[in-house]
């Protein structure tokens, strides 16, 4: 009888945890605003920002759903920030444009701040992408968010992609 008791006892704790693991698995998939002492960014739901990983990276986010077909093992869409030294922006803009076609290169003044937005579109050998590229300046540095959503991400997606490219901000 005893042993009944501790089996239901230890059933309802493991299901209890069970419930709880999923539950903050499930948040960390929620939208939430990202603050850095260098930037701060807007991730979009569907996105799990990634901690402790790739140290050559200010910020990696990655969609929750894959591509299908051939490139089942690709992420949807993907984030990351990566810090520049500000005499590399140049080399950076010009690497960029010529990454693949370019369909929107402009600049954009926030809080007195310019910023570079180019979007490219990219084929051929590689994976269909649309490739949304932001570059700010702060007076050491320059954080260049690049967002990578693959062409069957649809436009509802690349709609929440350019929420988090506008939200993208640089600070002293």
């Amino acid at each position: 009888m005893e042993i009944l008791i501790l089996g239901i006892i230890l059933v309802a704790l493991m299901a209890w945890a069970s419930t709880r693991i999923k539950k903050n698995a499930a948040a960390a998939f929620d939208a939430e605003t990202v603050v850095e002492p260098a930037f701060t960014i807007d991730k979009p739901e569907g996105m799990l920002h990634v901690l402790n990983g790739n140290p050559e990276l200010a910020f990696e986010a990655y969609s929750k759903e894959f591509a299908t077909g051939v490139m089942s093992k690709m992420r949807l869409f993907r984030a990351e920030i990566k810090k520049l030294h500000p005499t590399g922006v140049a080399a950076k803009l010009a690497e960029i444009k010529k990454s693949g076609k370019v369909t929107d290169d402009r600049k954009e003044v926030i809080d007195g701040r310019t910023y570079h937005v180019i979007e490219i579109e990219e084929g051929g050998t590689k994976a269909p992408s649309r490739i949304k590229y932001k570059i700010g300046e702060t007076g050491d540095s320059a954080y260049v968010l690049k967002i990578r959503a693959l062409e069957e991400a649809g436009e509802a997606i690349i709609e929440k992609l350019d929420v988090m490219l506008e939200s993208f901000v640089v600070r002293d």
